[in-house]
């Protein structure tokens, strides 16, 4: 809930670029052995997940406070705290997209900070070892971070003078942080991926819509795609590194609606993922092996629609549970392609969406609502082996 008291853009992966890019477009462990499941703050005892469940990550946004929970994944409800992370009053955490091996990123602004535009604090929190670590003090609320697959590096935005934006790398291993990429026009660029060598993607926003980069450890960025002539979101790079996807705009009859499409990065023209589907789409996820995305599909003019999953490969198509009533929005495949948890929403479109909850669907067929009083923050999954 990086807003006061305010959920993050409807239909956006809370991680991503998704709060500012709205702002612009409507203008716009658990790891393999043994990890002590015990709380970080408050007090209380943990209940272990099963012996090679999948545990889900994620956060309850407070006023004052967020606190971090794990759920095994066949009892979400069964929930256990890890942290309670302080932030100023009414700014709740921003998490990177997914998580690390046991690591999970997040910008927060700190207790007492001034407000919207002051800098935030880039921390890193180990599962593993229950360490903490603040990385940075210079990070925009509004911009999550992004890892590399090993863990080595985070991307993120940060805050220069006189309104200047910088594409930064927290290098994790030495302890450094290093500015690749100073940006100080009207619009804004975002880190979107990086890569295990150091390269970061960024998305730079213009009046002629949206562009690709990679900057490489030095600072020299080249131009990969033109992604849209208006705003293109939603950026996920594949396991393996070799693609990335997005949601772009595009008029179909009378409507615009937003479409998710794939850019190899040897130099393939960004593809229509679902080229029969005509209706807009939320969320494009990877599944764990990158042989396959799953997308979110409006429900209108029917009244349920399921998340979506197409092979890479050959095409295949293959439908997930779907709710009762409304649509989903994917958040994030479990590591071993059981379960995808999503924002469900109980409405037909993005213009009417109704009631937004959280819920874990398994491949069985299986719906479990995440229980919560307050929004729910997805962070990404753990595996205890």
């Amino acid at each position: 809930a990086a807003g006061p008291g305010s959920r993050d853009c409807l239909l956006m992966n809370r991680p991503r670029t998704s709060l500012l890019l709205l702002t612009v477009a409507v203008a716009v462990m658990l790891v393999a052995g043994t990890v002590a499941l015990r709380e970080l703050a408050g007090g209380g005892s943990a209940v272990a997940p099963a012996e090679g469940d999948a545990v889900l990550v994620f956060a309850e946004f407070g006023r004052s406070a967020d606190r971090i929970y794990i759920a095994p994944a066949s009892n979400p409800s069964q929930r256990t705290l890890l942290l309670t992370a302080e932030h100023a009053d009414g700014w709740g955490i921003n998490p990177a997209p997914s998580m690390a091996g046991s690591l999970l990123a997040y910008v927060v602004l700190p207790p007492g900070s001034a407000g919207r535009g002051a800098p935030a604090e880039l921390w890193v929190l180990n599962l593993a070892t229950n360490e903490r670590t603040r990385l940075a003090r210079d990070a925009d609320l509004f911009v999550a971070p992004v890892f590399d697959r090993d863990g080595t590096f985070v991307a993120y935005r940060s805050l220069g003078p006189d309104g200047e934006q910088r594409v930064s790398r927290a290098d994790l291993e030495r302890g450094t942080r290093r500015v690749l990429h100073r940006y100080s026009g009207e619009f804004g660029v975002f880190p979107v991926a990086q890569g295990s060598d150091g390269v970061a993607l960024y998305i730079e926003l213009s009046t002629a819509g949206t562009d690709l980069y990679r900057v490489d450890g030095d600072g020299n960025s080249e131009l990969l795609l033109h992604a849209s002539d208006e705003i293109a979101r939603d950026w996920q790079l594949s396991p393996d590194g070799r693609t990335i996807s997005f949601l772009a705009p595009e008029q179909v009859g009378e409507r615009i609606v937003h479409r998710a499409r794939l850019f190899a990065l040897s130099g393939a023209a960004g593809e229509l993922l679902l080229a029969s589907d005509v209706g807009e789409q939320f969320a494009p996820v990877w599944g764990p092996g990158g042989t396959s995305l799953t997308v979110g599909r409006e429900a209108y003019p029917a009244a349920t629609a399921a998340a979506t999953t197409v092979s890479i490969d050959d095409g295949t198509v293959t439908m997930l549970a779907a709710p009762d009533q409304g649509f989903d929005a994917p958040l994030g495949w479990s590591h071993d392609g059981q379960y995808l948890a999503v924002r469900a929403f109980d409405g037909q479109t993005a213009f009417d969406p109704g009631t937004e909850s959280m819920v874990v669907i398994s491949l069985d067929g299986d719906r479990r609502a995440v229980a919560g009083v307050n929004e729910l923050i997805f962070i990404g999954w753990i595996t205890r082996g």
